[in-house]
């Protein structure tokens, strides 16, 4: 018997687990826009290129490895500085 898993709170961490399983036909997607009518990526402006959704599907591009997505390095900071005692 197959049951079908439906994740919620998915994101890029997710989608390539579940195109790869056939009980995992659907995710829940968090509209995270300010008046939730607008989709946004849920990392912000961490990655290059989060896939969003379009018409309702998500489209990965299996030509790339891991999560699929690209680190925008120019957004990357560090909230605290390292000093000795915290290395």
């Amino acid at each position: 018997m197959m049951y079908l898993i439906i994740p919620h709170g998915s994101s890029i961490y997710s989608y390539n687990l579940q195109c790869a399983f056939p009980n995992l036909p659907m995710s829940e997607f968090i509209l995270l826009s300010y008046n939730g009518d607008n989709i946004i990526p849920c990392f912000g402006q961490l990655f290059d290129d989060e896939p969003l959704p379009i018409d309702g599907w998500i489209y990965l591009d299996k030509n790339k490895v891991g999560f699929g997505v690209t680190l925008n390095k120019i957004n990357i900071y560090r909230p605290y500085n390292r000093d000795d005692q915290t290395k």
